[in-house]
C-alpha cells in the first residue's frame, strides 16, 4: 500500500519501468518521456531516400533509439505504410505514381534492421526465405550486406545457395546481384553459375546478365563462359528475338503497325544490337586480345544504329586505353 501511495506521488519508480536495453538500442522515448510514434520514426528515415549517406545515417540514429523488438515491429509497415508527408510528394512523384512510397518505406525498415547486425538475421531469414513478396529480395540484400561484413558469411551464402533455386523469377536476379557483391568467397561463383545454367537454357540474355555480374568480383570464373559470350556477340540464338522477352510492351500505331515500348519510351533501336554489343564488351573486358571481338567492337563503333551505342563503345575504349 505504501509503495502505491508513493508511486502516485511520483516519489518512487514503478516496478515495470524498463532500463534501456544493452543490446539493440534503447526504448523509444523522447526528452519528455513521451513514447514516440513508430510511424514517425520510420518517416524520419524514409524522407532521406534521395541521399544514401543521410538515409543510412538517419537509420542508424533511429536504430539507436529502439530496442530490437520495437524495430522488428516496423515490419508491419511493409504494406500498410504511414501516411506520406505532403512535403515529400513533390519528390516521390518523380519516380512514378504507384507503389513508390511503399517501396521507400520498405527500404527504410530494412535499413533500420541492418543496424542490429547478427540480431536481425532470424527476422531477415523469415522474410527472405518465406513466400514471395516485394520484400523477399530486399531481405536477401541486407543478408548479403551482413555477410560482406563478415557476419555469418558462410552460413548466409550457403543458405541463399540452397534456397535461390526455388525463388520466383522476379526475386532471383536482384538476389543474384546482391550475392555478386560479396568478394573472395568460393561459394558465390558456384551459386551464380548454377543459376546461370538453369536460366541461360531458357533465355541466353538472362545468362548474359548473370555473367556480367559474376565478372565484377569473379572474372576468372566468368572466363570459363567465354564461348557462350562470344556466341551472343555474334548474334547466335538471339536472331529475331522478340522485344517482349525483354519486358517491352506491345501496342499498335494508327496505321496498325506494331510498336514496342519500355518504361513508357518507344523503342527506336535494335535490342538485338544492344545485347550483342553488351556481350562483346563483356568479352573484351575478360579477354582484350581476341581479334574477332575487337573487329566487332570497331565495326559497331562506326555503324551501330543507335548513337548511344556508338558513344558507349567510344567511352568504353577510352576507359580501356584503346584508340
Amino acid at each position: 500500500m505504501i509503495r502505491r501511495i508513493l508511486e502516485k506521488l511520483g516519489i518512487t519508480r514503478k516496478t515495470d519501468d524498463k532500463e534501456p536495453s544493452e543490446k539493440g538500442g534503447h526504448p523509444s522515448f523522447d526528452a519528455s518521456n513521451k513514447r514516440l510514434d513508430p510511424g514517425e520514426l520510420l518517416i524520419e528515415v524514409a524522407q532521406e531516400f534521395e541521399d544514401e549517406d543521410r538515409f543510412r545515417t538517419k537509420a542508424q540514429e533511429v536504430a539507436s533509439r529502439l530496442s530490437f523488438n520495437e524495430a522488428k515491429g516496423l515490419t508491419r509497415f511493409f504494406h500498410k505504410n504511414p501516411p506520406e508527408p505532403e512535403h515529400l510528394k513533390s519528390k516521390t512523384v518523380k519516380y512514378g505514381l504507384f507503389g513508390v512510397w511503399m517501396n521507400i518505406c520498405q527500404n527504410a525498415v530494412f535499413e533500420i534492421l541492418f543496424n542490429y547486425k547478427e540480431q536481425s538475421i532470424p527476422t531477415l531469414y523469415s522474410i527472405g526465405f518465406g513466400e514471395y513478396d516485394w520484400t523477399q529480395y530486399k531481405a536477401i540484400h541486407v543478408l548479403c550486406r551482413l555477410a560482406k561484413e563478415g557476419i555469418q558469411t558462410d552460413n548466409i551464402i550457403n543458405d541463399i545457395g540452397e534456397k535461390i533455386q526455388s525463388f520466383r523469377y522476379e526475386a532471383v536476379f536482384p538476389s543474384i546481384a546482391s550475392l555478386s557483391s560479396i568478394p573472395g568467397n568460393k561459394q558465390v561463383p558456384s551459386i551464380m553459375l548454377a543459376v546461370f545454367e538453369e536460366y541461360s537454357a531458357d533465355d541466353p540474355i538472362d545468362g548474359l546478365a548473370i555473367l556480367r555480374l559474376l565478372s565484377i568480383n569473379y572474372p576468372q570464373e566468368a572466363i570459363e563462359k567465354l564461348s557462350f559470350i562470344k556466341a551472343l556477340a555474334k548474334g547466335e540464338d538471339i536472331e529475331d528475338r522478340s522485344p517482349l522477352l525483354d519486358g517491352a510492351i506491345l501496342s499498335y500505331d494508327e496505321a496498325g503497325n506494331e510498336t514496342f515500348s519500355i518504361d513508357g519510351e518507344e523503342l527506336t533501336g535494335s535490342l538485338e544490337e544492344t545485347h550483342r554489343i553488351n556481350a562483346a564488351l563483356l568479352y573484351y573486358s575478360l579477354d582484350p586480345k581476341d581479334q574477332e571481338i575487337n573487329d566487332l567492337i570497331d565495326h559497331w563503333e562506326k555503324t551501330a544504329q543507335s548513337e548511344a551505342h556508338r558513344s558507349q563503345i567510344s567511352e568504353f575504349k577510352r576507359q580501356k586505353g584503346g584508340t
